[in-house]
């Protein structure tokens, strides 16, 4: 049964304002074919088709930005990320979805080549700036300049940080652990899992095991990250969960049950790997779901590595959370996979 500490830390997550943006529920699909190869009772939970922007996990966590930013009266949303930056596309999508201006502060020279999420942030009405190859601080630095700048001229903005990696932003996928739950057990009549999960910033790994911490305490986790060392990985995935726990009034979730490996990062960030071009074909090829060569498909060929050293129990259920990326694919020739 859950405690009363539990219980009054669910109510304050239905208090805390939130603008839906998300189709809900997203589908769990069972993945038999992949599944088969692999070994494994495998889902997908396709939080790729969350709806707005082409949809992605980044939607999750801003309904609660947006909301938030809404009672502060802003009238322009910022944020940074990657050229190809998923956060970045679905921030575009929401400021115009909510009739607010978008800048994105994007990492890296300027290109030509407005493929991708790039050619999206252009429809979505976004105006994008390069800032150069720098740190991620400078680039907040930029950001806190021009809100200085717009507030002004009477105008109001929001600085949205990397992924939306917040205390509030991570709330998202608090909520969507116990949709995942209730779909687990709609279909199995349990809720042990393990869950498979990309990490970039690590706010939807914290939210996804500050919910279990709620809901299915001995969910296990497996984190790949696509950028960071472990180490920092983790570390931000601490942050993130404390800091989401801190306002429903719990403590910080142990990171116990939760494997964090770098190993599948390949030749670096948005650097696509041996591994997840093939994860990316195989997916594909048994169950016409497309992951990205950024995150999903290194994701998901850390899955199928991992999966021989028996992180996952006989007879339980592996979920593998498909967090969207699409768009990049469009950035690639079919030569990159071999075509």
């Amino acid at each position: 049964m859950p405690s009363d500490l539990n219980r009054a830390a669910v109510e304050r997550l239905a208090a805390i304002p939130r603008t839906p943006l998300v189709t809900l529920p997203t589908p769990l699909d069972a993945a038999a074919r992949l599944g088969d190869a692999l070994g494994l009772d495998l889902f997908i939970k396709r939080d790729d088709l969350t709806g707005l922007g082409l949809g992605g996990n980044k939607l999750r966590k801003l309904e609660f930005i947006l909301a938030e930013a809404l009672a502060a009266g802003a009238d322009t949303l910022m944020t940074t990320g990657g050229a190809q930056s998923n956060h970045a596309r679905l921030t575009a999508a929401v400021a115009a979805r909510a009739g607010l201006s978008c800048e994105l502060f994007l990492k890296g020279e300027p290109t030509d080549a407005r493929t991708g999420n790039l050619l999206l942030d252009t429809l979505f009405g976004a105006d994008i700036r390069f800032c150069g190859v720098v740190g991620y601080d400078e680039i907040d630095a930029q950001m806190a300049a021009r809100a200085q700048e717009l507030a002004k001229a009477g105008r109001k903005a929001v600085a949205i940080p990397l992924g939306g990696a917040t205390g509030i932003g991570t709330l998202g996928y608090v909520v969507a652990f116990r949709e995942l739950r209730d779909q687990v057990a709609a279909v199995r009549g349990d809720r042990q899992m393990t869950v498979v999960v990309a990490g970039g910033t690590g706010s939807t790994a914290a939210g996804l095991i500050l919910g279990a911490a709620l809901w299915a305490p001995t969910t296990r986790f497996l984190v790949v990250s696509a950028s960071w060392k472990s180490d920092i990985l983790t570390a931000e995935i601490r942050r993130c969960a404390a800091d989401s726990a801190a306002l429903l009034g719990l403590k910080e979730p142990s990171l116990d049950a939760v494997q964090v490996t770098d190993a599948f990062v390949g030749p670096g960030y948005a650097q696509p790997s041996e591994a997840g071009i093939a994860a990316v074909l195989t997916t594909a090829r048994t169950e016409g779901v497309l992951l990205d060569t950024t995150y999903t498909g290194k994701a998901m060929s850390g899955l199928v590595a991992i999966n021989a050293s028996g992180i996952i129990e006989a007879g339980t259920p592996a979920v593998f959370l498909h967090t969207g990326g699409a768009p990049e694919i469009f950035t690639r020739d079919a030569a990159a996979f071999g075509g």
